[in-house]
């Protein structure tokens, strides 16, 4: 039910949750959230200005005020440039002052959820949680007026600057939460106020910042014990780092997956020739099938994972399942793309030792030649060695007809299939993504299936376009 009564994303309202000073603008709305950015700033958006490593947004208040943005925070030093980009008029623009205009962000979206008062979902898992997202979203529509973050906003800037983006009439917002050190989510917990927490899987990724898997599970962990009394925990009951988690819940647990005693249970989980997967779901004494336009076994704890914590929201065990069948994948998640003469598995979003596993396998269930384009695993820090001379393995392992290894860390793929016993594939191993996508433009061949896989700072996306470019898109098939 929508609210009757007005709140609104004053110069006011961000001065005293910032704790800022309000130099002019008191009624002026921000009636289109925040922006850090002011190539991507719209108008009637309240313009942040943050100091980063590469640019200081205090050098491009003008450029906000061009766009239209409505009110300027800044840091108390650029109080008198703020005003002047401002203009004189008072109706203007408002300008807020601050101590630091990072955790002014915060405090402001933190503010702005206690008001408006949303039920608040977060997500978080080492993978999964983009996924598991963006289907608890679709599943919560069918009950809430939901927002969802949008990508990867899943930072300390990016989940208060989707908090911003929410208006009076949101009933419900799924946030995800990333994080790469301890006390991350933590902090993102106290900005988004969440009552139910999920927590897809915990597996070998951000080992660079957190050093053991041990020490990830107790980062994403965080989420479960800021969870109030009244909220629920929605655990993966076949993980045992994450099932362990239940223990430091202060709250009622919910569990998915394929455990016999789990909530909601996965009965079973199948995919068709095209790698698209169905499954079965049991809550209670209730079992229903469920469709997907999603790649790969993997997948059907993401599914049980949304539908687990839309019940907790208490979305209707149906209509949950129902919702499903509405999502397709993300740009560069396991999306499918069916070019002229062959099929492209675009999921060079990132990568992991575990969605490196998962993808592979979606790769070798399909039919004809099976080449595989595999970019480095980042952030792994002591583990980057062993984890890409196991990827190789792994390569080798799955039947994979052609392999070409991408970035620093190729040799140890190639070096890792190679001294696989009975692998006969063909290999190349090259520094970038550029020389990928020259080489897979020649051994491409009619009738093959192109896995794309990396973490994002080795770009292949490149490799994607060119693909695509060789061949012609002629349809998404997801």
């Amino acid at each position: 039910m929508s609210r009757k009564y007005q709140i609104k994303l004053t110069g006011e309202f961000c001065a005293e949750a910032a704790n800022g000073d309000l130099i002019k603008g008191a009624d002026i709305e921000a009636v289109h959230g925040a922006s850090i950015d002011t190539r991507t700033a719209k108008p009637g958006q309240v313009f942040i200005a943050i100091p980063g490593p590469n640019f200081d947004g205090h050098q491009y208040m003008d450029e906000a005020i061009a766009k239209d943005c409505v009110g300027l925070v800044v840091n108390n030093e650029f109080i008198s440039r703020a005003v002047a980009a401002s203009g004189e008029a008072p109706d203007r623009v408002f300008v807020v002052a601050v101590e630091n205009t990072v955790k002014a962000l915060g405090m402001i979206a933190n503010a702005w959820i206690h008001v408006l008062g949303p039920k608040v979902v977060a997500v978080t898992g080492s993978v999964g949680k983009t996924t598991t997202k963006e289907l608890l979203a679709e599943c919560m529509k069918t009950r809430y007026v939901t927002l969802a973050t949008v990508g990867n906003l899943n930072n300390h800037i990016g989940l208060p600057l989707t908090a911003l983006s929410l208006k009076p009439e949101h009933e419900a917002v799924v946030f995800e939460m990333g994080m790469n050190h301890a006390g991350e989510i933590a902090h993102l917990c106290k900005i988004a106020r969440p009552q139910i927490g999920v927590v897809t899987y915990v597996g070998p990724v951000h080992l660079e910042g957190l050093g053991s898997i041990a020490a990830i599970a107790d980062a994403k962990s965080e989420l479960i014990s800021a969870l109030p009394k009244n909220g629920v925990a929605v655990l993966n009951a076949d993980n045992p780092h994450v099932i362990a988690m239940a223990q430091r819940a202060p709250c009622a647990v919910m569990t998915f997956g394929f455990d016999a005693n789990a909530t909601v249970r996965i009965v079973d989980a199948q995919i068709d020739e095209r790698g698209l997967l169905t499954l079965s779901l049991q809550y209670k004494d209730e079992i229903i099938p469920v469709t997907t336009f999603l790649v790969g076994l993997h997948n059907a704890a993401n599914v049980a994972a949304a539908v687990t914590a839309a019940i907790a929201a208490g979305v209707p065990f149906d209509k949950a399942c129902n919702a499903i069948g509405l999502v397709t994948p993300s740009s560069h998640r396991l999306a499918v793309i069916q070019a002229n003469h062959f099929r492209i598995i675009d999921d060079c979003y990132n990568a992991s030792p575990p969605s490196m596993a998962a993808a592979l396998q979606v790769l070798a269930q399909n039919q004809g030649r099976k080449v595989a384009i595999l970019g480095d695993m980042l952030e792994l820090g002591a583990a980057t060695d062993v984890a890409h001379l196991e990827l190789g393995s792994l390569v080798a392992a799955k039947k994979i007809d052609v392999l070409i290894a991408v970035g620093k860390y190729s040799d140890r793929i190639v070096l890792g299939a190679k001294d696989s016993q009975g692998f006969e594939a063909e290999v190349y191993k090259v520094d970038d993504a550029i020389q990928a996508a020259k080489i897979a433009e020649v051994v491409v061949n009619k009738g093959d299936t192109v896995l794309v896989k990396g973490s994002r700072g080795v770009g292949l996306d490149i490799v994607v376009k060119a693909l695509e470019s060789l061949s012609g898109r002629e349809e998404v098939s997801n």
